[in-house]
């Protein structure tokens, strides 16, 4: 394939990954309010569908062979999150604020899940392990997302504690009103299988021209999938966020953030591995975890101030992303 045709094909399927994400977004989420799902499955939903087309591109990157794109993908994809849907929302609406106990709940799941990832790539934990790890973790967090705040209250746990995760499962995710039921149609829902399978058929074919490009033009593919495509399959992240920043939904802002960054880490690395198996530790990515770790504390640390994340903040995630591109720019294989 040459030149010309790979760089028409990769832009011919970035733009179907990015549409049928759009549109995979909307099915899932008419399929949550047809079912009635609480604010915070809407949310995942909202993000898994977002998240497509970075798993996608990951998952693909490893079937051909290429692990080192995919997991630059993966973390690229959550550096990029953690400036544009943070950062960037912060700047353009001024700020981005969630209250104390949501954040604690999202940043303590988000946080944990990073680290035990990172001791999968490092060969510091098995596969198994860490599937078990996650599975411990994100169980009781999906369920906590999943029920109604009144609900939890109910739970056979002691009364401090059920209050304390009912408190902090009605701030995962503001109130928003949503169209009634009977004013949405079915249309959306009976397009997800085709939405889903134009993402992996493109998303493939994205991986392959990427490589061709990549040897073509001599780019180390910490480069490629790092910077390039995590950034433009994120995308459709950073367009939901920053439209529900300027809407004062900073609680969603957050949530989709941190729960898109989860997502990648465990659909795009730690069940891949799982099932594929990885070899030995990933030694090339410690400038990625390193910085994607640094930047998630810093993140959470900025949103504590009862203001949230302001312009300043915003504009520091940013910066401190910039320089990672500019570190893979000009050193690409540290």
């Amino acid at each position: 394939m040459s030149i010309g045709i790979s760089v028409f094909v990769f832009i011919v399927c970035l733009v179907a990954t990015l549409v049928s994400s759009e549109m995979l977004v909307r099915g899932l989420t008419v399929l949550g309010i047809k079912f009635k799902l609480t604010d915070g499955c809407l949310g995942l939903l909202t993000a898994l569908g977002a998240d497509a087309p970075e798993v996608a591109a990951a998952i693909a990157s490893l079937f051909a062979g290429s692990a080192d794109l995919g997991r630059s993908v993966v973390l690229g994809s959550n550096l990029f999150n953690l400036a544009m849907l943070l950062g960037l929302s912060a700047v353009l609406a001024g700020q981005v604020r969630i209250r104390r106990q949501g954040l604690k709940l999202d940043g303590t799941v988000a946080l944990l899940t990073l680290l035990v990832v990172a001791a999968l790539l490092l060969g510091l934990l098995p596969s198994v392990l860490v599937v078990v790890l996650l599975a411990v973790l994100l169980i009781p967090y999906l369920m906590l997302v999943s029920m109604r705040p009144r609900h939890i209250d109910r739970l056979p746990l002691p009364d401090d504690l059920a209050h304390l995760l009912a408190r902090a499962a009605s701030e995962i995710h503001e109130e928003e009103k949503v169209p009634q039921e009977s004013e949405i149609s079915w249309v959306p829902i009976f397009l997800l299988p085709l939405s889903l399978l134009v993402i992996v058929v493109a998303s493939i074919w994205l991986v392959k021209t990427a490589l061709i490009l990549a040897q073509a033009w001599q780019l180390p593919h910490a480069l490629v999938g790092g910077v390039i495509l995590a950034g433009l399959t994120s995308l459709p992240n950073a367009y939901t966020a920053i439209h529900l920043a300027l809407r004062g939904q900073g609680a969603a802002v957050v949530s989709a953030t941190v729960n898109s960054n989860t997502i990648n880490l465990v659909a795009g690395l730690a069940l891949p591995a799982l099932l594929i198996g990885m070899s030995g530790a990933a030694s090339d990515v410690g400038v990625e975890l390193g910085w994607l770790l640094g930047m998630t504390v810093i993140g959470l640390l900025l949103l504590i101030p009862a203001r949230g994340m302001t312009r300043i903040g915003g504009a520091t995630m940013i910066v401190l992303y910039a320089l990672f591109v500019i570190v893979h720019l000009h050193w690409p294989n540290i």
